[in-house]
């Protein structure tokens, strides 16, 4: 209620409009209605800053999700900022807090979205990994290159290892396609001892599907067959020759 309200309420007691006791029925309706107005907005004092127009069925609903005031600065220090409410609970929710927001914020991923993070969250991507990658020569992966690398299980010891082997040039696709076919860094390695040493990753693919291994090419060489090429050999290994 305000004094503007109370001074028209006394107003109209002394022209006699108002019976005293009418009067006080509306004061006490008017002062009222003016808790539950001051019960339904936020308490401003608990809110961080750029937050000061949550409305009451905000507050309750970031109260069921358990986003405190706390929460919401954790984040805001580790650099998001301008969150909405559903994001605000949509984080929450997937329990993605500050300090994974902020480890993956100090290796320069500054412009992920909030899906982006929930994302990387579910697929549990985290900093330590894209670092791995990084060292393995995986600069610039993008948030869909890490989650396809970590749902085919592509790590980075794979990575260096293919590259010891003489791989170094493998693009993402290349090196989930090797692991799909279950490719490894040794079975290059012993293909290229065996002087396969210019294979594409289609014929490693190719001569891992047909079971083409080492043993199989030098028993070839022993038998006289030298100069056997990749469609040699699988043809041989598929008529059982």
């Amino acid at each position: 209620m305000t004094n503007q309200e109370r001074t028209k309420i006394l107003e109209m007691v002394a022209s006699g409009k108002l019976t005293i006791e009418q009067a006080d029925q509306l004061l006490e309706r008017l002062g009222a209605q003016s808790l539950a107005d001051a019960e339904k907005r936020p308490d401003q004092s608990v809110l961080p800053a750029g937050f000061t127009t949550f409305t009451g069925e905000q507050m309750a609903a970031l109260e069921v999700y358990e986003v405190d005031a706390d929460y919401i600065r954790a984040l805001q220090e580790a650099g998001l900022r301008d969150l909405t409410v559903k994001q605000l609970i949509a984080l929450k929710n997937y329990e993605i807090d500050a300090a994974y927001v902020k480890a993956l914020m100090d290796l320069g991923l500054t412009d992920l979205t909030v899906k982006q993070l929930i994302a990387l969250n579910n697929y549990e991507v985290d900093a330590e990994e894209i670092v791995a990658l990084r060292e393995a020569g995986f600069i610039d992966l993008t948030v869909e290159q890490l989650i396809s690398l970590k749902t085919y299980e592509v790590d980075a010891e794979e990575i260096v290892a293919l590259r010891e082997a003489g791989f170094t040039d493998l693009t993402v696709e290349q090196l989930i396609a090797l692991k799909n076919y279950e490719v490894d860094a040794d079975y290059v390695r012993a293909l290229r001892k065996a002087g396969f040493t210019d294979l594409t990753v289609k014929q490693l693919i190719s001569l891992k599907t047909y079971e083409v291994d080492a043993d199989d090419i030098r028993a070839r060489r022993a038998a006289g067959f030298t100069d056997l090429t990749v469609e040699q050999l699988i043809s041989l290994k598929e008529h059982g020759e």
